[in-house]
């Protein structure tokens, strides 16, 4: 926008009245426009800088803050007001980053906003606007982005225009802060040029990273690193670091002699220069774009995606103007210091996950045609990243490529992310569907690496290396340390089947790795010392041995068991932007019917971990019960049924001569019609003669589960 933009306004920022001129208005004239509409404030926009000016309570106007923010402007103006005009009639709640007007009470209110959010002007439309109807007010008022939105709702819609001129919806039905986020990202990516002496740029400047800027010989090792892991034709011996803003440049210097007036023609034209930010993100260029121009596009980038959130940006302007006008008037302040809570993570989160939608709505704009469904994978460290994007269209499948500004969106989003306990995720995962006629639907994932990358997503070594370095975790996988220190790539993670004995170097069978859900094999029984079990878990003592088992002041008589479970649970429990969590269970129950209510002896083991082992007190427990105590409980229940009695197992299974009932699930099937029982995965499963899927499922918690395939396949032999 070319000339001054002057418009008076009260002390909530409402504009009662606006005029452009070419030249920058007196305080006079400020004044004068001030007085005309009977308001007593005038903001005066010029780039992206403000001036404001106001009126006292003797009627004196005067110069309140010269060249500042939006952000600074909003809080200069609230708080001289509160000191001249007690009682104000806005809302009380400081508003930061979009100074966006409320909606009227019916229709949308389409507002003109500049990239830093500062209101140009508005209308009311009675519809949702068109990209046609907000190319029309920006038109008007020489803005690039026009924001709308009704009373009645929480969203809003961002427009925009892009670098050839077209307007088009940049983000739909987003919250205020997520319009600003995606306002910068556009403008980044469509109009950014670099740093403009006409105004201040919100990205202009890069926040400096928390450990420090990095020094000259890492950068170069970076660059090295890079060359060799793509195999590029680029030399890796004498590079030259040159520092930037943001970082560094990387190039291998070109030798010329000045005497030869043709050298230059030996000057490789094209030749690749490596960007390397402070922060370890390596991005390759090419030497025919200006240097200047490229380091602050790259500069520009760094920016967007480290920058704090608009409340912690408000407190770092508003001291610095603080400070400033203290320092200029040459008197205190009176504010020795300043004490500034940061965003909560509840916030952060809300933020960060926000993101996720308008990144999927660029990915949407990249497909074919009717599409019906998309996946995209993004694997991401701080220097290197892989992405995936494949759309479907009923039977046919086809890949698209991820442009670059869409990677710095996501980019973004994953530093919000690493603000969280949990730190950055290695890989965003996002499913979208729809059809005709229906919504869409999106799901998100968001890896951890609680288990190995496939290949295709895995980085090399470095890579993490440099993540760790940039994002402290206080956990990192085992199998992720292990390959970042150069121990190789992980093994695939696989559906975790019955284990098989090795042989060792020496000859001797290894111990197979242990499946911690998995029942211990039955030992049958042999002559040799009788087994015992004499420990303590927690501050109960627990015994076992053929004869009884007493857990603390519980007892019980193996010769007196009615019904036994037993069972191993892992569960996994996935947060958003949190660590996946990892909890055993290992439960062991016997004793006497009434179920609820009988005498039993119930003894539980809990662990943490992936990779927690299998309690021996429990293996020993369920071993001793499956050699001493279920084939006595097998043989009297198919006696009883041979006999023509009815025998309950797992809990609900009725059985006799005739076949099985269960009420819930509702079914009676006869012998002739069942194929098998076994069990899978923690759950007795039985099967019926043609069906794949099992028809009845019962946990192995259950009274008397266990005996199911055994007592079964005496009823049928």
């Amino acid at each position: 926008m070319t000339g001054y933009v002057m418009a008076a306004t009260d002390a909530g920022g409402k504009r009662l009245g606006e005029r452009v001129v070419a030249t920058a208005p007196t305080l006079g004239e400020a004044a004068q426009l001030g007085d005309s509409h009977r308001m007593n404030y005038v903001s005066v926009r010029h780039g992206h800088d403000i001036t404001l000016y106001g009126r006292d309570t003797t009627g004196t106007w005067s110069v309140l803050v010269a060249d500042a923010p939006a952000a600074v402007v909003v809080e200069i103006r609230r708080q001289h007001d509160a000191r001249c005009r007690p009682g104000p009639d806005w809302d009380d709640e400081a508003q930061v980053g979009f100074e966006y007007a409320p909606a009227p009470d019916s229709g949308y209110l389409l507002t003109a906003v500049g990239v830093d959010g500062e209101p140009f002007g508005e209308r009311v439309s009675p519809t949702a606007p068109t990209p046609t109807e907000a190319a029309e007010l920006g038109g008007r008022h020489g803005s690039d982005y026009v924001i709308a939105g009704r009373d009645d709702s929480d969203v809003v819609t961002l427009y925009g225009r892009d670098a050839g001129g077209s307007w088009s919806v940049i983000a739909a039905d987003v919250d205020v802060d997520t319009a600003e986020e995606m306002c910068l990202w556009f403008d980044l990516t469509q109009h950014y040029r670099g740093r403009s002496p006409a105004g201040h740029h919100p990205l202009d400047d890069v926040p400096a990273p928390e450990d420090g800027r990095m020094a000259a010989p890492q950068a170069i090792s970076l660059v090295v690193a890079e060359v060799r892991s793509r195999d590029l034709d680029h030399p890796t011996q004498g590079l030259t670091a040159d520092r930037f803003a943001a970082g560094w440049s990387v190039y291998a210097p070109v030798d010329v002699d000045d005497s030869d007036p043709m050298a230059f023609l030996d000057i490789p034209v094209g030749r690749s220069v490596f960007l390397v930010s402070d922060a370890g993100r390596v991005k390759e260029i090419s030497s025919a774009i200006p240097p200047q121009q490229a380091e602050a596009l790259f500069t520009a980038e760094e920016a967007y995606v480290r920058r704090q959130l608009a409340e912690e940006r408000f407190m770092a302007d508003l001291r610095g103007e603080v400070m400033r006008l203290d320092s200029a008037s040459g008197r205190s302040a009176g504010i020795g210091s300043f004490t500034v809570d940061g965003p909560s993570q509840e916030v952060i989160a809300t933020r960060a996950s926000r993101l996720v939608g308008p990144i999927a709505q660029q990915l949407a704009l990249l497909g074919p045609p009717g599409w019906d469904h998309f996946t995209a994978v993004f694997s991401c460290t701080v220097s290197g990243e892989v992405t995936r994007l494949r759309f479907r269209s009923g039977k046919r499948s086809t890949e698209a490529r991820v442009p670059e500004r869409t990677a710095v969106l996501v980019r973004r989003q994953r530093h919000l992310a690493a603000r969280m306990p949990a730190g950055p995720w290695w890989r965003l995962l996002l499913t979208v569907s729809h059809s005709p006629g229906t919504g869409a639907r999106m799901t998100t994932d968001y890896d951890y690496g609680d288990q190995p990358f496939p290949e295709e997503d895995l980085l090399a070594p470095e890579h993490y290396r440099n993540d760790l370095a940039a994002y402290p975790r206080t956990h990192t996988p085992a199998w992720l340390s292990a390959y970042a220190a150069g121990a190789g790539r992980p093994g695939r993670a696989t559906t975790p089947t019955a284990p098989q004995a090795s042989t060792g170097a020496a000859g001797r069978p290894s111990s197979p790795r242990q499946d911690r859900t998995a029942i211990p094999p039955e030992r049958p029984a042999q002559p040799g010392p009788v087994p015992v079990l004499d420990t303590r878990i927690g501050r109960k003592r627990l015994y076992a041995d053929p004869h009884e088992i007493t857990y603390g002041k519980k007892s019980i008589a193996l010769d007196q068991v009615e019904w036994v479970g037993y069972a191993a649970t892992h569960t996994a429990t996935k947060r958003f932007l949190y660590p996946t969590t990892h909890d055993s269970t290992w439960d062991f129950v016997v004793g006497r019917y009434p179920y609820h209510g009988g005498p039993s002896v119930r003894v539980g083991f809990y662990r943490t971990g992936r990779r927690a082992e299998q309690p021996e007190e429990w293996a020993f427990l369920v071993n001793l019960v499956r050699q001493y105590v279920e084939p006595r409980l097998l043989a009297e229940s198919v006696a009883r049924v041979r006999r023509g009695e009815t025998v309950t197992v797992g809990g609900g299974v009725k059985v006799d001569q005739a076949g099985i009932a269960c009420a819930k699930p509702r079914l009676a099937l006869p012998w002739g019609s069942l194929h098998s029982s076994q069990l899978n995965g923690g759950m007795i499963c039985v099967y019926q003669r043609g069906s794949e899927k099992p028809v009845l499922t019962v946990p192995l918690s259950h009274p008397n589960a266990a005996l199911i395939p055994d007592l079964f396949a005496a009823l049928t032999s």
